[in-house]
Order: C-alpha cells, then sequence, then structure tokens
C-alpha cells in the first residue's frame, strides 16, 4: 500500500503493476483507491499523478463511502446480491435480523454510526463463512489436478483487492465485502484465485484460463468496478 498526503489528508492507493500504456486510476465502491501502471513507471511519477487528481479522488472516495455506509432507517443495504430496507431498532444488545424484504438492525444506540457498522460488519462476516467455503469447494473440480486439496481459505477486510492467493501455501484469501454481491459474482473471484495457481501473473493464457472456467467473469468484473 502507497500513500500521498495532500493538504493534511493522505490517500492510500494499491498499487498493481500492468502491461498497460496510460496510468489508471479507479475508487472503489467501498472508498479503495486502486492505480495500474506499467512497470516501466517510476513510482514519483505515479505519486505525481495520484497527487495531481487528490480533488476527484476524495470526492469519490467521500460520496462512497457515504452511499454505502450511512446506516439511516428506510436505506438500502445488498447482501448477496439482493436488496434490503434497512430498519433500525434500539435494544439491549447489538444484533441483527434478516425477513424477506429487510434487515433491521438492533443496537444500544441508534444513532452511533460505529455500532451500526459493526452490526454490518458481522453480518457481512456471518454470511461469508456460510457462503464462501462452499463456493471455494464448487469451485475446485476443475483444479484437482494442480491443487492437491481444496485450498485453505481466509476471510478478511481487504482494503483494494477482492481476492489473493499464495499457491506456494495452498491458500485463498477473499474480501468479507463480496458478501454483498451475487453468488456468481463471488464465484467469479474464487475462480480468479484458483487459477493463480496455474498462472501467477495476469497474461494471455490466465484470461484464457479463467474464460474456460468462468465464462461470465467480464460481467462480474464490471460489476465488481462498479461499472455495471
Amino acid at each position: 500500500m502507497d500513500s500521498v498526503e495532500i493538504d493534511g489528508r493522505k490517500i492510500e492507493y494499491s498499487l498493481l503493476r500492468k502491461d498497460v500504456k496510460n496510468i489508471n486510476l479507479r475508487v472503489r465502491r467501498d472508498g479503495a483507491v486502486v492505480v495500474s501502471a506499467s512497470p516501466l513507471v517510476p513510482v514519483s511519477v505515479i505519486k505525481k499523478f495520484v497527487a495531481e487528481n487528490a480533488e476527484k479522488i476524495f470526492a469519490a472516495v467521500d460520496k462512497n463511502t457515504a452511499q454505502t455506509l450511512s446506516f439511516q432507517n428506510g436505506s438500502k443495504i445488498i447482501l448477496l446480491g439482493r436488496e434490503y430496507t434497512l430498519a433500525i431498532q434500539k435494544s439491549d444488545n447489538n444484533s441483527y435480523y434478516i425477513s424477506d424484504e429487510s434487515v433491521t438492525f438492533y443496537v444500544t444506540e441508534t444513532e452511533n454510526y460505529e455500532l451500526k457498522k459493526e452490526v454490518y460488519e458481522t453480518l457481512l462476516k456471518n454470511t461469508a463463512n456460510v457462503i464462501f467455503p462452499k463456493l471455494l469447494e464448487e469451485c475446485y473440480q476443475p483444479f484437482t489436478k494442480i491443487c492437491a486439496s481444496i485450498p485453505e481459505l481466509k476471510i478478511k477486510d481487504l482494503r483494494s483487492q477482492w481476492g489473493n492467493c499464495y499457491h506456494k501455501r495452498n491458500l485463498i484469501t477473499l474480501n468479507i465485502r463480496l458478501a454483498a454481491y451475487d453468488l456468481n459474482v463471488i464465484r467469479s473471484v474464487v475462480y480468479h484465485e484458483y487459477c493463480h495457481f496455474v498462472y501467477q501473473n495476469h497474461s494471455k493464457d490466465f484470461y484464457n484460463l479463467l474464460t474456460r472456467v468462468c465464462p461470465y467473469w467480464k460481467k462480474c468484473d464490471k460489476i465488481l468496478k462498479n461499472k455495471a
């Protein structure tokens, strides 16, 4: 993770080295900043590029964060790709309840943002703990000759990646925030990480393999990049 500081406010960003002509920058829906650039571009040039776009980055981060984490009565939250109406109620403890159309956050202080965020994180974590292992097992079949066993799974709040893999350790890590997306989107990320057991890069061969095992990955990628 790299960073630049503008007027006392820090911009943290993840730098991806790719075979691209231009420096590209995007602000993810969760507020994470991702920059991609050729390996030939010096870090100093990239930092200057980020600094020159600071105003746009701050505006996008603030907008995405506000939209995603408002946690007000009647606002919408997404869980496994399905939209629910959020209700906030006061309670003796912090918990949640899911019905067909809504999710209720029970919190001891209804105006306390951090408490509501804590309940939301618990909802995502519990959903991820149930769904992610099943998808890891489901997507394993095409890779049985590559992976001696289903990889170990870790679930984390990754700031700039939806997932990563450590093929030598037979380990896949998935972003807890994938629990907001529908199953096909999560599958596409799982397949993506499995493909890295074969190719530890984003070469043409890598994407050819990903297309074979997950033909709909491009559609899912657009959704994750907030372009769909």
